[in-house]
């Protein structure tokens, strides 16, 4: 039976995404796999997944990282074509690594992914952070889809961490808290744990599913399996082989 699956947050963790499709029995033509964004940094291999993702033809939604690499793309880019001109971003060898292992066809490939996917069949859409509660999908900035994690508890809009720290702001709330829509969210971002997914529900019969269990950081990397919405979801799961990234909190 054709299964729709969505993996968290995978930042360079190849080996752990290969053992995760092999233990998932994933069959091409058959299975539909989406990737929930974050697919660079911090790993061992993050080139090594976007060409992976690529040759198996899986699907993915754009991740807050995944856009840091393209805008530092850019800035690269047009330093190639202007010696004068500086890159406002701050140095980062991860990615500039990357970048030098990506063929201008799968930067090309990172660089063309939505911000979000609706999976009609299950009432769901995939994000990778989520959406602001309140907002219709179409209303949604690409910003919110990559980047939200609190709302202002007074007029629900999106709040930036405070800086430095990537702190909470004051008077917020967790938007997944907040969330009332009639559909399913499911979303990495941020790291709801290091052993299990976190699943909020409401009263309109939305569900909020967070997949991202930091892999990267030495816990799991997490894939959602689906076949119908009245039917239970399954958690399939690998152990990160080594904790290959201290956590920062970082949003960027």
């Amino acid at each position: 039976m054709k299964r729709t699956i969505v993996i968290g947050d995978t930042h360079g963790c190849l080996a752990e995404l290969k053992e995760l499709v092999a233990k998932l029995g994933y069959v091409r033509g058959v299975d539909k796999v989406y990737l929930a964004g974050d697919m660079v940094d911090r790993g061992p291999d993050s080139a090594g997944v976007i060409r992976y993702a690529m040759e198996m033809g899986f699907e993915a939604v754009c991740g807050n990282h995944d856009n840091k690499l393209l805008r530092r793309a850019k800035h690269i880019a047009r330093q190639r074509s202007n010696p004068e001109y500086v890159n406002p971003m701050k140095p980062n060898e991860d990615q500039e690594n990357t970048l030098a292992n990506l063929s201008d066809a799968e930067l090309a490939w990172l660089g063309s992914l939505p911000y979000h996917i609706k999976l009609d069949q299950f009432n769901a859409v995939i994000a990778h952070a989520g959406v602001v509660p309140g907002v219709p999908l179409v209303r949604q900035r690409d910003e919110a889809f990559m980047m939200v994690r609190y709302v202002d508890k007074d007029n629900g809009k999106m709040k930036h961490m405070v800086m430095p720290g990537y702190l909470r702001p004051e008077n917020s709330d967790y938007w997944a808290d907040k969330f009332d829509g009639g559909f399913d969210v499911i979303f990495g971002h941020n790291v709801v744990g290091l052993k299990n997914i976190k699943v909020w529900e409401n009263n309109s019969g939305g569900r909020c599913f967070g997949i991202d269990t930091g892999c990267v950081f030495g816990g799991r990397l997490s894939a959602l399996v689906m076949q119908a919405r009245s039917k239970p979801y399954e958690v399939i799961q690998v152990q990160a082989h080594k904790q290959h990234c201290v956590s920062d909190r970082s949003e960027e």
